[in-house]
């Protein structure tokens, strides 16, 4: 799994924000379009990597939820636990969960954002292509 920082990372690397679109010439705009794929690629693929991790994340929480009930039945000195500190020890994970998936979250409506763009760019060069054609 990979920590939310580190898609982050990922996205800055790929230097997205600071992309010139060139559209003076079929050739430069051509190119741009490429490039365009290109980062769509990634993106997607960081996408899928992030609901992959999220997924895991869902599911190991699952499995914890599961130990908490399982192990209700007894807890110090093989009393058994009250319903209400089973409830709060569920809560408190809930909780934790959501945080951690918040993290990843963001990355994803980042990703998103970014596909988007692109799609906006996708088409602006389309429609100056489309200009100088005739």
């Amino acid at each position: 799994m990979v920590s939310p920082r580190r898609y982050r990372e990922q996205l800055e690397n790929l230097e997205i924000e600071g992309l010139e679109i060139d559209v003076s010439s079929i050739r430069n705009a051509m190119g741009v379009l490429n490039s365009l794929e290109e980062y769509e690629k990634i993106l997607r693929q960081i996408r899928y990597n992030v609901r992959s991790d999220v997924r895991n994340i869902r599911m190991n929480y699952l499995d914890k939820l599961q130990n908490i009930e399982g192990s209700s039945k007894k807890g110090l000195f093989g009393r058994e636990k009250s319903k209400e500190k089973i409830l709060k020890e569920k809560k408190a994970l809930k909780k934790d969960r959501d945080l951690e998936i918040a993290a990843y979250d963001i990355v994803e409506n980042m990703i998103d954002n970014y596909l988007a763009q692109i799609e906006d760019a996708r088409d602006y060069i389309r429609h100056s292509i489309e200009k100088k054609v005739g």
